[in-house]
């Protein structure tokens, strides 16, 4: 699919989780290091907006196809999403969207490739 804004659709992924889970998850002292990067641990996140990460990080790796580690996606304060190079398929732009409410965390993503 071709857009006029000089990409090509490569990919949409979604992913839902309860923030209860989460917030069950983050009991554990090392669950936050193993999923967050130091960029996002560093927005002291609590258990929506981490659950709101966990999501969009499930939906970046479903749109671009591939298995990527929990650290090779950022996710930055203004829902942006950036892939570590070199884990994934170079000269792709990720657009994300993020949502929490009743108790629900859900994340789209679209990576695009940028045309050259």
């Amino acid at each position: 699919m071709r857009v006029d804004n000089g990409f090509s659709l490569f990919g949409v992924g979604i992913d839902v989780i309860e923030v209860s889970r989460i917030a069950h998850a983050m009991e554990d002292p090392g669950f936050v290091a193993h999923v967050l990067t130091d960029q996002e641990r560093s927005l002291n996140p609590d258990a929506e907006r981490l659950a709101g990460v966990w999501a969009a990080k499930e939906a970046v790796a479903k749109a671009v196809g591939v298995h990527l580690k929990w650290h090779d996606v950022e996710i930055g304060e203004a829902s942006t999403a950036r892939i570590v190079p070199g884990a994934a398929t170079d000269k792709l732009s990720i657009r994300i969207s993020i949502s929490v409410s009743g108790g629900m965390a859900v994340a789209v993503a679209i990576a695009e490739r940028l045309d050259e």
